[in-house]
């Protein structure tokens, strides 16, 4: 009788995995897909494709498109996101202690979560008098971000390398560093000196600074992120203004009661 509950455990866990792969295709894309892409893209096969199509959709999770024959997310995940920052400790307390930082400075303040190779801006400081905090859409590659350096400072060098050697090391502007060794440098750095940056690799007129937000036993759980115009700040001027209050804010949301995936579940 275990032994016959322990095989349907494994069937069980094997359609959820290959269930996953078919919505992990659209973690790195905006696309729609065919069913026939959907195939060749997974490599499932076309029976189990079909079912689990069919079961997406009667979830939710999936739209299938009349006109076009192709499958895209359903507006579901919205709702988990919404559900997600309503929820997570860590989105409740930021705009409060997020408060202190952005009176001394009219830059872009950010909370960005890291989620295997992207990072992903959540609120900043809009308004101080409603207090309202939007929620961005906004994704980012980890290894030419501030943020994801931030996070990836606190990280077994072994992680790091991993998140490295899966990330596109696409050049976002002229200035995009996009040798790994080099990021492994600057995360290194960042590891010693509290606090990350990125200088016009983005985007070419901003410059990054972060420091990583911790939870239960030192893993980095976010990072809270100053977007600044280089117009108004060179990067050693940036630095040296603006490090030890990115620094108070990121030790002030920091808390053993937050806690993250590990990094080989989202890699």
């Amino acid at each position: 009788m275990v032994e016959a509950g322990n095989n349907m455990s494994a069937l069980q866990l094997g359609t959820l995995e290959k269930a996953a792969k078919i919505l992990n295709l659209y973690d790195e894309s905006a696309e729609a897909f065919t069913f026939s892409e959907i195939v060749a893209k997974t490599g499932l096969e076309k029976g189990s494709v079909q079912r689990l199509l069919f079961s997406l959709q009667n979830l939710g999770l999936l739209r299938r498109h009349q006109k076009t024959k192709r499958y895209s997310l359903s507006t579901k995940f919205i709702s988990f996101a919404v559900s997600f920052c309503q929820a997570d400790p860590l989105m409740i307390r930021a705009p409060r202690h997020l408060e202190a930082l952005a009176r001394q400075t009219t830059a872009a303040i950010s909370v960005a979560v890291m989620d295997g190779i992207n990072v992903f801006y959540m609120n900043r400081v809009p308004d101080l008098v409603t207090h309202e905090f939007a929620l961005l859409p906004v994704r980012r590659s980890a290894y030419c971000t501030a943020a994801g350096r931030a996070m990836m400072s606190c990280m077994p060098t072994i992680d790091v390398k991993r998140i490295l050697r899966r990330s596109p090391m696409l050049r976002f502007t002229s200035r995009t560093i996009v040798d790994p060794a080099k990021i492994l440098r600057l995360v290194r750095a960042a590891r010693d000196e509290g606090i990350a940056w990125q200088d016009g690799e983005v985007i070419e007129g901003e410059i990054g600074i972060a420091a990583p937000i911790l939870g239960d036993g030192g893993v980095p759980v976010a990072a809270v992120v100053l977007s600044i115009d280089k117009a108004e700040f060179d990067l050693k001027t940036a630095l040296r203004r603006f490090t030890a209050p990115v620094q108070t804010a990121a030790r002030s949301l920091s808390n053993p009661a937050l806690s993250a995936s590990p990094v080989s579940a989202t890699l």
